[in-house]
């Protein structure tokens, strides 16, 4: 069902219309199946506005859908925020963000595909992939000892990429191949457990 026609903003409201056509945007790629059904025809009609009403404020497809997926980090680190925040184990608070992370993108396939794509990494994912270096120092008891280093960064990216793989098994029946006998959880569990034993001095063995 097309959206109503929306009411023009004043004057000066034009960051209001903006965040309104990202909101239509994510709710436009949350119920597609593949990027090709996502036009800009399709999100201005979600947003109730005339198609040229978005060159105003995105030059084209390309720029709504990096907007989506930088937008897509900051909620993906609020998750994560929100849910560690009262967990006090350093080992825990590291496995509850992991798993909001491997939620977050079986919640949202396609968004989270644009998340990933290649291309200009949006200082929002800069800031949540650097969650998992700061959640592994936390496990060698260096929360805040000022900075990571080589051997931290490295087995973090190794984390992180275990994790993206854990993601997008969901988007295809692989699962089945490699998680018959296992859950999703203990996946994690075991690759939370792998990186921390590289650690030296880790505090969450």
């Amino acid at each position: 069902m097309p959206s109503p026609p929306r009411r023009r903003n004043l004057r000066g409201h034009g960051a209001l219309l903006r965040d309104e056509i990202l909101a239509a945007a994510i709710r436009v790629v949350d119920g597609a199946e593949s990027e090709s059904e996502v036009s800009l025809r399709g999100i201005a009609r979600a947003a109730g506005i005339a198609a040229p009403s978005v060159y105003a404020h995105f030059a084209d497809l390309e720029k709504v859908l990096e907007a989506v997926a930088e937008s897509s980090w900051v909620q993906v680190s609020e998750e994560i925020a929100e849910h560690t925040a009262e967990a006090t184990d350093p080992r825990e608070r590291l496995l509850i963000g992991c798993r909001v992370y491997v939620s977050f993108a079986r919640r949202h396939p396609l968004r989270y595909a644009l998340m990933t794509q290649k291309g200009q990494i949006p200082p929002a994912a800069r800031r949540a992939l650097a969650s998992v270096t700061r959640g592994l120092l936390a496990c060698r008891g260096q929360a805040t000892a000022g900075g990571s280093d080589l051997d931290s960064d490295r087995i973090a990216a190794a984390l992180s990429v275990a994790l993206h793989g854990v993601a997008m098994l969901h988007r295809s029946d692989a699962p089945s191949l490699w998680l018959s006998d296992f859950s999703t959880d203990d996946v994690i569990q075991t690759l939370i457990d792998g990186a921390t034993l590289q650690l030296p001095d880790s505090e969450c063995v």
